[in-house]
C-alpha cells in the first residue's frame, strides 16, 4: 500500500483518487457519440458553466471553497435527469458539492439535509407542472 505524496493518503498507485493526474477524454471518445449526443454534451457544458458564475464557487452543503476551475464533479443533479429529463437543464436542480459530497450522494442519496430538502420542493414543482 503506497502513501498519496500530495495528501499521505493510503493509495494502490502512486496519488489517492482526489490527487491522480488527470487525463483529458480521449477524442475518439467523443467522435463516437452521435450529433444529438454531442449537442446535448455541448449544452451541458454551456449550462454548467452558466452557473459557475453566477454562483459563488462554494459547496452549498458545507460551505467549503470549490477553487476558481469549474469541474462537472461539482455540479450534482437533484433528481436524476435519467428519470427527471424536464429537470436536466433546470438551475433549481443543480446543487454545487465538493468532490467527496458528490461521491457521498452518489452512494447515498438521502445524506445530506439540503439535498433532501431541495428534492422535496422539486418533486412537488414538477407533481404540479404534470
Amino acid at each position: 500500500m503506497n502513501t498519496c505524496p500530495t495528501c499521505g493518503a493510503r493509495c494502490e498507485g502512486s496519488h489517492c483518487f482526489r490527487h491522480k493526474p488527470r487525463k483529458a477524454l480521449p477524442k475518439s471518445r467523443a467522435l463516437n457519440r452521435t450529433p444529438i449526443q454531442r449537442k446535448n454534451a455541448e449544452n451541458m457544458q454551456e449550462f454548467f458553466l452558466s452557473l459557475w458564475k453566477k454562483l459563488p464557487h462554494y459547496s452549498q452543503v458545507s460551505g467549503k471553497y470549490l477553487g476558481k476551475e469549474p469541474l462537472t464533479v461539482f455540479f450534482h443533479h437533484i433528481l436524476p435527469k435519467e428519470k427527471h429529463p424536464q429537470a436536466c437543464f433546470d438551475e433549481e436542480n443543480i446543487i454545487l458539492l465538493t468532490l467527496e459530497e458528490h461521491d457521498q450522494v452518489e452512494l447515498d442519496m438521502y445524506r445530506y439535509e439540503e439535498v433532501n430538502r431541495r428534492r422535496d420542493l422539486l418533486k412537488a414543482k414538477y407533481e404540479r407542472t404534470k
